[in-house]
């Protein structure tokens, strides 16, 4: 019976390491494989982590790419961000500082909306983020960003 349980104990220590892990497998047009990578998933990120990193790689959009929710790319296309924040950055300057103004939480709380005052080289605006996440397990991701002038 202990070995029976200890047997067990170990098994289920095994399936729970397991899950996380990711492999990527690259697969050439013919459908063979061409490389095959382990992962270890990242553990999740707070929103205020995804805050940070979202202002501090603004000037670059393939760091941002993990941080936008894909329904953020269903209502704005990838080049289309990109073109945005590259005109944003060229108007607005470098990136000084900001401070939060108001936040709500959704009942379930699987979405938070941010109103920040930013403070750029240029000129002083007023930006909305909405992160969101599919699940408990998931990270928030930007769902929504809006930006005006002060």
């Amino acid at each position: 019976m202990k070995k029976t349980i200890l047997i067990l104990m170990l098994f289920i220590t095994s399936i729970s390491i397991g899950q996380t892990k990711l492999e990527e497998v690259t697969v050439a047009p013919n459908g063979k494989v061409i490389s095959k990578t382990t992962v270890k998933k990242s553990t999740n990120r707070s929103p205020e982590k995804t805050i940070e990193m979202f202002y501090k790689n603004q000037d670059d959009i393939k760091a941002l790419d993990p941080l936008i929710s894909f329904r953020f790319y269903q209502k704005t296309p990838y080049y289309k961000l990109n073109e945005i924040l590259k005109q944003k950055n060229k108007s607005c300057g470098e990136f000084v500082e900001k401070t939060l103004v108001k936040t709500k939480t959704s009942d379930d709380k699987n979405s938070i909306a941010y109103l920040y005052n930013v403070t750029y080289k240029n000129m002083k605006t007023i930006e909305e983020i909405i992160l969101i996440r599919e699940s408990t397990n998931d990270n928030f991701q930007v769902y929504i960003y809006n930006i005006k002038k002060q």
